[in-house]
């Protein structure tokens, strides 16, 4: 793989436009936030994160990748789309990895994939890779991949995807630190599981 950060892209014209891109954008904050009133658990908030990534751009592979039991790895815990089933579990080590660079660093990578060592089972076509960043630190990074030959990631695609994934971690903490503050024996607890989320939902 080969990149850059992405304060110095500097590709191609806006695809999607930009105004589709910000109002999916906005719809697919509005589904996680439900989401996590609906007490989805953790597996189900970061598979909706990819999907709607992969919506957001219309790309046909999003994942997202967490720090795995080795502190110098992370692994590819969700994966939604064309070819999921071939890079779901996998595992890289962070300093050999641009997935690990965006964690590290906490800073969105664009790349155009070309002969990457480390995720081999991926197209060699554009990626963009975010940081699950709450503020307080990096939960994992997640990840959107366009198809072969097609056009990099626009200045405001990525910018949305950014501005997505930033919400998304803090979304996902929130929801995690919500079910951690519920005793499972608790009343609270008794009421999430007769209500569990609305059918459609992870």
């Amino acid at each position: 793989m080969t990149g850059t950060d992405l304060p110095t892209i500097g590709w191609g014209p806006p695809n999607p436009p930009r105004h589709a891109v910000d109002r999916r954008r906005l719809a697919a904050s509005f589904d996680l936030m439900s989401a996590v009133l609906d007490g989805v658990a953790l597996p189900g908030l970061l598979t909706l994160v990819a999907e709607r990534a992969r919506v957001m751009v219309g790309v046909s592979l999003a994942f997202v990748a967490l720090p795995a039991e080795d502190a110098n790895t992370l692994r590819i815990e969700v994966a939604v789309g064309t070819g999921s089933d071939q890079i779901r579990g996998l595992t890289v080590r962070r300093g050999r990895s641009l997935l690990g660079r965006a964690f590290s660093s906490r800073r969105a990578l664009s790349a155009r994939v070309v002969a990457d060592q480390t995720l081999t089972a991926l197209p060699a076509g554009p990626i963009l890779i975010l940081p699950l960043d709450t503020g307080d630190a990096t939960r994992g990074v997640l990840a959107v991949l366009g198809q072969p030959g097609a056009e990099p990631f626009s200045p405001s695609a990525a910018r949305q995807l950014l501005l997505f994934a930033d919400l998304a971690a803090r979304l996902v903490q929130l929801g995690e630190d919500q079910r951690a503050a519920v005793p499972p024996d608790s009343a609270e607890a008794r009421i999430v599981a007769l209500h569990p989320p609305r059918p459609g939902r992870p």
